[in-house]
């Protein structure tokens, strides 16, 4: 059964679809930085005025260390979850792919989940994914900071155990086609998880939009990217890519990581 997946690319320019992701709204949407005052550059000095000295601190803010110390500390539970979902077992082979995965722990953990005689092999796309993002690179889909997953291109069916996509969700410019080879490269009866910290979509920007204070830092931090510019798959376009092919799909959202796991059907 062949799966269509409509992106939000195609609702882009929906103006009650913007208004729902929070990207034009009266609430927000303009440039703080506009509003600076004398007082503000005798505290911080002349380069509060200079896009491009501010672009270092908006990046400086926005990723250094973030996905890390979301990851090992704030999400924390939702990796031990993650690990119980793929029922990883001693011995397994593992295809895990994401962003930040040594810093995040995860191949660690999950190696000391399959001992010695299992193997845990990564694909790190966290480079490509802000190349892509800052960029404004188009996939496939139009949207921004997406690609062609080819990671799966060389391996053969059914080498793994189970697939971990943690962190990298809203990457792939084609999550019907992703999701066929994700699985293709999976053995029958087992477990594909994924999670991403999400920064877009309905609740996301139901969040930003529930403080003033948070709005304003958000418009801050976003200067110079859009929040179209960041790609976002919700669960239930997820859950639609992977369609019939996987067995009591699953999906559910926690502080803002969306997930979503489900079983390859037994052979």
């Amino acid at each position: 059964m062949s799966t269509t997946v409509t992106g939000p690319a195609e609702t882009r320019h929906d103006t009650a679809i913007d208004d729902q992701r929070g990207i034009t709204t009266a609430w927000g949407g303009g440039n703080p930085w506009n509003y600076v005052q004398g007082w503000d550059e005798e505290l911080l000095g002349p380069d509060v005025r200079d896009a491009a000295q501010r672009r270092i601190w908006e990046l400086a803010v926005r990723l250094a260390g973030g996905l890390p110390y979301i990851w090992q500390e704030l999400a924390r539970p939702i990796s031990e979850i993650a690990y119980g979902l793929l029922e990883l077992r001693p011995g397994d082979r593992v295809l895990l792919i994401g962003e930040g995965i040594e810093p995040a722990g995860w191949d660690e953990d999950m190696r000391a989940i399959v001992g010695p005689e299992g193997t845990v092999d990564t694909v790190e796309i966290i480079r490509d994914g802000r190349k892509a993002v800052h960029s404004r690179t188009p996939g496939r889909s139009g949207m921004t900071g997406c690609w062609r997953w080819d990671y799966m291109d060389d391996i053969a069916d059914e080498s793994y155990d189970c697939v971990a996509v943690m962190q990298a969700t809203q990457h792939s410019d084609d999550w019907a086609e992703t999701a066929g080879e994700l699985l293709r490269v999976t053995k029958p009866g087992r477990r594909i998880f994924l999670a991403e910290a999400v920064l877009s979509g309905p609740s996301f920007f139901a969040r930003v939009d529930s403080d003033v204070h948070f709005r304003q830092w958000f418009d801050k931090l976003y200067e110079q990217v859009q929040p179209t510019d960041i790609p976002y798959y919700s669960p239930a376009q997820i859950r639609a890519a992977f369609g019939d092919r996987v067995e009591s799909p699953q999906s559910m959202e926690w502080k803002g990581i969306e997930m979503f796991w489900g079983r390859k059907p037994a052979a």
